[in-house]
């Protein structure tokens, strides 16, 4: 269908770089124009990016690529809020970063083939001043080419944000697994916690354009004060 021509070179515009993070999109004349298309494809494309948070209408300025900010990673992505209902975004301590070969686990999730190189990452995220959240996080190293523990550290932005300003990787959707479990030793330390004590764990897969997958993400949660919190879109 022609409105999908339309989206897929929308998208790679946006991968290439041609329309930048938080730039504004040429209006729907200009790219029914640039795509022999009529307004009504051109809108159809665009009203199907903005429902899956690629762009974003704002009302009277215009329709923006979306940036992966505070804003929209909290919304879309950090789903950890204290029992009171107040969510406030994560303090991140970076625990460890390496480089070296996929496990077997990994590279399924990743869709490697082979032994490849991935960077290894460990956060430890801190709510209400409290370690709560221990953060595993495997990417394949030829998708993130040039990343080191230097510019990890000093980004300016979420991690999401950083891979896409910095990678042009644009974190679009996730899949993820919930199940409980008896903290591991190391989770147990660094999350201040007893050995025996239940946490929650999330393994997320994390996927660009095109459902490629993106990152491998395994979250300790300790929910003695915090609950995983679900928000469902309304349905029409």
């Amino acid at each position: 269908m022609l409105y999908r021509q339309v989206k897929r070179q929308l998208i790679q515009d946006i991968q290439t770089g041609m329309a930048a993070p938080g730039a504004a999109l040429p209006n729907e004349k200009d790219l029914a124009q640039r795509f022999q298309v009529s307004v009504g494809t051109v809108r159809r494309a665009v009203d199907e990016l903005v429902a899956e948070h690629v762009l974003l209408r704002q009302q009277g300025r215009g329709t923006f690529v979306g940036k992966l900010d505070r804003e929209r990673f909290m919304f879309q992505f950090f789903k950890i809020a204290a029992r009171d209902g107040q969510s406030e975004f994560p303090e991140v301590r970076l625990h460890k970063f390496v480089k070296s070969r996929a496990t077997q686990i990994e590279a399924q999730a990743l869709g490697l083939h082979g032994s490849q190189w991935v960077f290894r990452i460990e956060n430890v995220l801190h709510l209400q001043g409290q370690p709560v959240i221990h953060d595993r996080i495997a990417i394949a190293a030829a998708m993130f080419p040039g990343l080191n523990q230097a510019s990890f550290t000093a980004r300016t932005t979420t991690i999401y944000g950083h891979y896409q300003a910095a990678f042009g990787i644009t974190i679009v959707s996730a899949d993820e697994r919930v199940r409980a479990e008896v903290v591991s030793p190391d989770s147990a330390k660094l999350l201040q916690l007893d050995e025996a004590t239940p946490v929650l764990r999330i393994d997320r897969v994390a996927h660009t354009f095109d459902r490629q997958p993106a990152e491998f993400r395994t979250s300790v949660v300790d929910t003695r004060h915090f609950d995983y919190v679900s928000r469902m879109r309304e349905m029409a």
